[in-house]
This record gives structure tokens, sequence and C-alpha cells, in this order.
């Protein structure tokens, strides 16, 4: 508990440091923050390659340490009251969403590149979208639809047309697609949460229901070794509380189009390291589609309407 609480303090210390040196760049520093949080979020896929830590582990220690410093970084600065209230059912629902994508998208990489697997997760948008316009009534334009459409024609061009036929490979493509049908929810669901709902409130209980949802996954799972625990303290310090951090600073400064667009840092982060570290290879077409789902997804997150920076 110790080691938590120094461990706590170290990045509330490092949160505020970097609150510090961007205060003299007025709004231009929560660009900075949107960033960071997604070159974080980015790393996880790298994390559970080098970890060779089973993606339950690695799901519940990263919402579980994640939860856990968030808690302490609140009641270090103060801002505990933000968890002291009953939260919604939706948030608890997403907390369910959140563990069952993650934890998918972790078990998909096991079996198939981390590039095919992050550009499918980052379909959600897209298809989000789509099913936002019949449920939610929310107008779907023919400039967004033609993005969508090209996003989806991007994910064909990065399966070079074909479906493989390794069972390895398919079952990898399920957890994918699992991945994406769960995140889709997940994007939905926040919607409609009330805007009344603190953002650290939701993320806590977030991050705390996922890590009870795969709990009982961790009975037949081996205590991680020494080496493994600094990647898992990595995951839960990281892709876990600072990105979430910096994440929701920006969220409530920046307007949504441009938040959006610089999340889409995180699967660049992603290919990037996946063709660098573990030389997972990619042919033309296959970079052609990366390129053409990453480009619809800013745009179509640019034709978003929304209010000026805050």
């Amino acid at each position: 508990m110790n080691c938590l609480l120094r461990l706590a303090t170290v990045a509330s210390l490092i949160t505020h440091l970097w609150f510090a040196a961007y205060m003299n760049f007025s709004s231009y520093r929560y660009f900075y923050m949107a960033a960071l949080a997604a070159v974080m979020m980015g790393t996880i896929g790298v994390i559970a390659r080098y970890s060779e830590v089973a993606p339950a582990s690695l799901t519940f220690y990263r919402l579980g340490l994640g939860a856990l410093i968030l808690a302490l970084y609140l009641v270090l600065t103060g801002q505990l009251r933000f968890i002291a209230a009953r939260p919604p059912l939706l948030v608890l629902i997403n907390g369910v969403l959140l563990a069952s994508f993650i934890l998918c998208f972790l078990s998909a990489i096991q079996t198939i590149s981390l590039t095919l697997a992050i550009l499918l997760v980052y379909l959600a948008p897209a298809l989000s979208a789509i099913i936002a316009h019949f449920l939610f009534a929310e107008r779907l334009t023919s400039h967004t639809l033609l993005l969508i459409l090209l996003a989806f024609f991007g994910f064909a061009m990065l399966q070079e047309f074909q479906i493989d036929s390794r069972i390895e490979q398919q079952q990898g493509l399920w957890y994918a697609l699992a991945s994406l049908i769960t995140y889709t929810a997940f994007i939905l669901l926040n919607k409609k949460v009330p805007d009344t709902v603190p953002l650290y409130h939701k993320s806590f209980y977030q991050l705390l229901v996922g890590s009870c949802c795969v709990l009982p996954l961790m009975v037949h799972q081996p205590w991680p070794e020494a080496q493994q625990w600094i990647w898992l303290v990595i995951a839960g310090l990281f892709p876990g509380f600072l990105a979430l951090v910096c994440a929701l600073q920006a969220i409530e400064h920046l307007p949504t189009r441009v938040f959006g667009t610089l999340a889409y840092l995180e699967p660049v982060v992603v290919i990037i390291s996946a063709w660098l570290l573990f030389a997972e290879p990619m042919s033309w077409l296959q970079w052609l589609g990366a390129l053409l789902i990453l480009s619809s997804g800013v745009a179509q997150a640019w034709l978003t309407q929304d209010t000026e920076i805050k």
C-alpha cells in the first residue's frame, strides 16, 4: 500500500508538473495533453507483447491499478468528492463494456497483427455514427456516410480483399470484431450519460467495475513474475492513469472534433510500433488501407459540429 501511495504521489507530481509547464501556453496546452493521452494509450499493445502477461491479467491490472492510482490522486489533490456519490447505471454498464473491449483487443493481438486489430477497433466511431443515426436520430450527412464507407473500404484493403483461412487468424479476427462491437456500444452509451456526472466520477467507476468484471478470470491465472510487475505497473500508470487524466482535461477544454482528431494518434503509434519493434510486414495496399481509415476518421471528427476552445 505504501508503494502504491508513493506511486500515486509521483504520478500526481508528474501531472502537476505537466500542467504547470504549459500554463503559459493558454488553451494550446490541452492539445499537448490530448496528444500525450493518445500516445500513452497506444502503448498497451507494446506492453502486452513485451510483458507476455495473459490478456485477462493485463486487463485486470491496467483497470484495477488505474482505478486505485486515480483514487489516491483524487485524495492527494482534495478531489475525492467527485467519486463520493452513487454511480448511475449507465456508468456501471460502461465499465463492463470497457473491460470487454480491452480484454477482446488484447486477446486478438495474440494471433493477429497489432495494426489489423487496432484499425478494426477504430472503425467503432464510424459504426457508432451509423447506429446513432437510427437509434438517437443523429443526422448522418452524405459526407459523413461517404467517409464511413471509405473507412470500411480501407479495412478491406488492409485485409488485401481476402479472408485468412487459418484458424488462429480467424479466432483473432473474431476477438477484434467483439472488441469493435463492445467499443461501439461503449461510445454510444457514453453519449447518454448525463452531463451532470463528473468526468472523474465516471472514469473511476468505469475502471473499478471493469476490473471487477475481469476478477473471476484471475482465479486460474498465475501470480505475475517480478519482471512482469514492472510492465503491469507501467500499464496501470501510463495507459491507465496518466493517459486518463490528460484525456479528461483535454475533453473538458477542447472541441470534440479536435480531441477526436488527436485521438487518432493512438492507432498511428500502434502501427509504427508494430512495424519498428515487431517487424510486422505491411504491403503497399495495407499501408493505403491504414491511411484511408485514419484519414476518414480525422475528416469525420472535423465534420462534427462543436463549440470553440474554452
